[in-house]
C-alpha cells in the first residue's frame, strides 16, 4: 500500500497539468457469480455508489488522449443470505487512466484503475474475505457525450492480492453516470 501511495504521489508531482475537470459519478449495479475471478456468487446483491474524481495530468499522443485521473469512492451492497440481511460498505481510493482513441475527450473511451479499498465486512453471502483492507480494480468502457456528460459500464473486483490465504475475491458490475464540472 505504501509503495502504490510514493506512485501515486510521483505521478501527481511530475505529470503536466491538465483542465481540472471533476466528476461526480452516481453508481447502480449487482454483484456477479465466480464465472470471472471471484470464487463465490454475490449474484443477488444490488449496489448503489457515489464517486468523486478530478482529472489531474492529460497526455495527447498519435495513440490518442491519455488522462490520469484520481478517484475516491463509496458503495453500498445488500443482499438476503441464508434468510438474513446482510450490508457491505466500500470506500475506495485509486489513480484511474482514461484512454480516448480521438486526440479529444470525446466518444468512446477505456480506463482502468488500481488502488485501495476498505471493506465493512469481512464476510458477505458466500465470501469470506481474510482482511477488510483490499486491492481494488476496475476495467470500464465508456462514452462521453458532446455536452461532456459521460456513461460507463464498469467491472470492479476487490481482493488481498494472495497477500493472505485464502483469496476469495469480491466482483461486481455496475453502471454509471458521470457529471462533469
Amino acid at each position: 500500500m505504501r509503495l502504490l501511495s510514493i506512485l501515486f504521489f510521483c505521478l501527481l508531482v511530475t505529470a503536466p497539468d491538465a483542465r481540472g475537470e471533476q466528476e461526480v459519478i452516481f453508481s447502480a449495479g449487482k454483484g456477479l457469480g465466480d464465472a470471472l475471478i471471484q470464487q463465490d456468487s454475490i449474484s443477488s446483491a444490488e449496489m448503489a455508489g457515489i464517486n468523486y474524481a478530478i482529472n489531474f495530468a492529460e497526455f495527447p499522443l498519435t495513440s490518442g488522449l491519455w488522462q490520469w485521473w484520481a478517484q475516491g469512492s463509496y458503495s453500498h451492497l445488500r443482499l438476503d443470505h441464508l434468510g438474513e440481511r446482510q450490508e457491505q460498505n466500500v470506500v475506495e481510493l485509486k489513480p484511474v487512466l482514461r484512454w480516448y482513441p480521438k486526440p479529444r475527450a470525446e466518444g468512446l473511451f477505456g480506463e482502468a484503475g488500481v488502488g485501495a479499498a476498505y471493506l465493512s465486512e469481512k464476510n458477505f453471502g458466500d465470501i469470506e474475505l481474510t482482511t477488510h483492507g483490499n486491492f481494488a480494480l476496475h476495467f470500464a468502457a465508456g462514452y462521453r457525450l458532446q455536452n461532456g456528460a459521460v456513461a460507463t459500464v464498469r467491472y470492479s473486483h476487490f481482493s488481498n492480492a494472495y497477500t493472505n490465504t485464502p483469496n476469495p475475491g469480491f466482483d461486481f458490475a455496475s453502471l454509471n453516470w458521470h457529471f462533469n464540472f
